[in-house]
């Protein structure tokens, strides 16, 4: 094998490898407000989520009352909204309320993402 195919075979190598450990992941996102007591308690599922499954899931919040064009682009009625995602941005589900751990692993499972 020549030399500079070798230096192409490495690099295709390379970013073979390095791309799957830069894959997008599922995410869960939740849409809020600063006074609702719901989403307290849902808070403390996402930080749960981040430290037990942060590897394969992201997590990530939102308070309405900051950003309120996405209150109206997702039609938000009532917080806690969970927008649920798969790793190619796709939403695959959209749950309200409070919901435990077990329930929001079970809405990615149902849908066919591993965790």
């Amino acid at each position: 094998m020549k030399q500079s195919a070798k230096i192409i075979f490495a690099f295709v190598l390379v970013f073979v490898l390095c791309s799957s450990a830069f894959a997008a992941l599922p995410s869960i996102t939740m849409l809020s407000t600063k006074t609702c007591p719901a989403c307290e308690q849902m808070m403390r599922v996402l930080d749960e989520l981040k430290t037990k499954y942060g590897n394969s899931i992201e997590a990530s919040l939102i308070y309405l009352e900051e950003h309120p064009d996405i209150a109206k682009k997702y039609d938000v009625r009532y917080v806690p909204m969970l927008i649920f995602k798969n790793a190619n941005g796709q939403e695959i589900a959209r749950e309200i309320g409070y919901k435990p751990l077990k329930n929001v692993l079970e809405v990615f499972r149902k849908a066919g993402v591993k965790i």
